[in-house]
């Protein structure tokens, strides 16, 4: 039961204050996607389940069963990219524009994608 418990506050603190917590680390999708290429315990301690910022060039975006805005940002490698579903709508977005944002980092699957939820537009 109590696990329960711990999994609804901490289910409430991602949706509710993404937006105003703290980053543990700011970095490139493209260096995000070379640790986990690299070194993916390492980056799972570094990265996952952690409230990250990041910058990356718009490779394609699109909407999703729940009306939620997903964002594809390139990486070096044509078949892999860094997948992001945005908390809230970023607004107009361009294909091969950079922008920054800030999202929980919820996983990778290799050769594939960088999986961040709960994103926000910074720039």
């Amino acid at each position: 039961m109590l696990f329960k418990h711990q999994l609804i506050v901490h289910e409430k603190l991602e949706t509710h204050f993404i937006g105003s917590c703290k980053v543990a680390v700011t970095l490139t999708a493209q260096k995000l996607y070379d640790a986990f290429k690299t070194n993916e315990a390492n980056a799972n301690q570094l990265y996952l389940d952690k409230a990250i910022e990041l910058s990356g060039e718009v490779l394609e975006f699109s909407t999703n069963q729940d009306g939620q805005t997903v964002v594809n940002f390139k990486t070096a490698d044509p078949l892999v990219v860094i997948n992001c579903t945005f908390k809230t709508n970023p607004g107009t977005l361009t294909a091969g524009s950079t922008i920054t944002f800030k999202g929980i980092c919820t996983g990778y699957i290799p050769d594939a994608n960088v999986v961040i939820n709960e994103g926000v537009l910074i720039k």
